[in-house]
């Protein structure tokens, strides 16, 4: 599917019908297609094929900029605006782009050399006509490394027209209301964006940080039938005592992906509404959001939950082989097919490691994204076993321990080495002479993204050793389960 064809052929025929809902406020899809068609003659006169960084709240402001930049024939890339300004320049920097889509209120940051700035709301060109051919890439997404630069993943438009195709499982139409939890840097809202607004759906995005931190609240009081998130999102639902009948009365739909989905989550969601459609899904972001699916339901969800839910199989013209293990159903999932990536931006060594051309088992030679995540396949259907390397998610965002450790090593001064016990971080310290934790975690709010600085900070006098004379990760995950990161 043509996303922006999509989208202005909705426009076309129901151009009253609501796309964007924020706090109050409507923007219809006539309203909507004429900002994308506005914007794009904006990118467009930056060149052929303009490179767009899209620096905006989430909102529709933003979504329309993403359609802009593609229907200009161009790449556009998301910035996180809740990182911290020095990860926002290596971004910046990193996707060196041609034009950058703003508000007022924001305006030039001091890094932005170079690009040029279109103001979304006092944007002076002339409408974009027609639809440019689309460039090879369709987005830069960049991935949730903590220090250093991050990876930036570049997604083909082939990949994203699958993934659209993919997303009309969800049977979205007018009247549906689709959620938008993820922040736009995060790939998860990929799935939101376009599911929604290329089949007529409405997008309800958080109006500010209490229906972030509340969305079964959002869920309720939008009235939302299709429900996309993370799953820890459910937790919040839990903690705020809202996993009701009444919270999820509308809902018809709830997807995920980004993390494990567990059994709590299935119970919560079940005992609020038995008859809900709910499914898992997986796929990194070097694979166009997701490209596996499991349907779930009251009945026999337990039975696919070995301890965590299944990830399911293939989506129609994706596969995933495991590589590397002691036999076909064991190893480390390799993903093929046309969602995924091209490669990650300015980094060839890393792109020829990680999308390697492998030999499967059956003759063929294929490009693969190699995960590093391991699996086992049991009656068609995968399920995770863990990160090959140190790599964890958490709320969905994908963190490097290692990069924690190297961030309170440097503050510090003191060997560090991080776990994750129930989804919470777990900084240990090696010090003899304690350490005021409070402070620095404090610190490390300016060095770390908000989900990646540790809920806890342990002084340690010493790590434990493997006899190899490595720290032991796993005494040390099982010193924070008995409670030794209550500091």
């Amino acid at each position: 599917m043509d996303p922006v064809a999509a989208l202005l052929g909705r426009a076309g025929d129901r151009p009253e019908d609501p796309a964007v809902v924020q706090g109050g406020l409507t923007v219809t899809y006539g309203a909507f297609a004429e900002r994308v068609m506005w914007l794009a003659g904006a990118f467009a006169r930056a060149g052929e094929a303009p490179k767009v960084l899209i620096d905006l709240p989430q909102g529709a402001d933003a979504y329309a900029a993403m359609f802009a930049a593609l229907m200009a024939g161009g790449t556009y890339c998301p910035v996180n605006r809740e990182a911290p300004a020095a990860a926002q320049e290596r971004v910046f920097r990193a996707f060196a782009p041609s034009v950058v889509a703003t508000d007022a209120a924001t305006g030039r940051r001091p890094w932005m050399e170079g690009a040029v700035l279109v103001d979304v709301a006092g944007c002076d060109a002339s409408p974009l006509p027609a639809p440019r051919e689309p460039a090879e890439a369709a987005y830069v997404m960049f991935t949730s490394g903590s220090t250093g630069i991050p990876k930036g993943v570049v997604v083909p438009s082939a990949g994203l027209a699958h993934y659209c195709d993919w997303a009309a499982a969800f049977e979205a139409g007018p009247g549906d209301r689709w959620s938008q939890h993820p922040n736009i840097a995060f790939d998860l809202s990929v799935l939101d964006i376009y599911g929604a607004l290329t089949r007529g759906a409405s997008l309800h995005p958080p109006a500010g940080p209490a229906d972030r931190l509340m969305p079964g609240a959002l869920a309720r009081r939008e009235r939302l039938t299709i429900w996309n998130s993370v799953p820890t999102a459910i937790d919040l639902v839990v903690e705020a005592r809202q996993a009701t009948a009444e919270t999820f009365a509308s809902v018809r739909m709830a997807s995920f992906c980004g993390e494990p989905l567990r059994g709590r989550h299935l119970r919560a969601l079940f005992e609020a509404r038995p008859d809900m459609r709910v499914q898992n899904t997986y796929g990194p972001t070097e694979a166009t959001v997701s490209c596996t699916e499991v349907a779930l339901d009251a009945a026999d969800f337990e039975a696919l939950c070995r301890p965590v839910a299944s990830l399911g199989a293939a989506i129609p013209g994706m596969e995933l082989h495991l590589i590397d293990g002691p036999d076909a159903d064991h190893g480390e999932i390799a993903i093929a097919g046309p969602q995924v990536a091209l490669g990650y931006l300015g980094d060839p060594a890393r792109t020829a490691r990680s999308f390697p051309v492998v030999d499967l088992p059956d003759g063929r030679r294929l490009r693969v994204y190699r995960t590093g995540d391991l699996a086992r396949r049991e009656e068609g259907l995968l399920y995770f076993e863990g990160r090959a390397d140190r790599q964890v998610k958490i709320t969905g965002h994908r963190i490097e321990l290692g990069e924690i450790d190297a961030a309170v090593e440097r503050l510090s001064g003191a060997p560090a080495a991080s776990v994750v016990v129930n989804d919470r971080i777990v900084t240990f310290l090696a010090t003899a002479e304690g350490a005021d934790s409070a402070a620095l975690r404090a610190r490390l709010r300016d060095a770390l993204p908000a989900y990646a600085v540790p809920t806890s900070i342990v002084p340690l006098a010493e790590f434990p050793r493997t006899p190899n004379d490595k720290v032991d990760f796993e005494a040390l995950t099982a010193m924070a389960g008995r409670g030794h990161a209550a500091a």
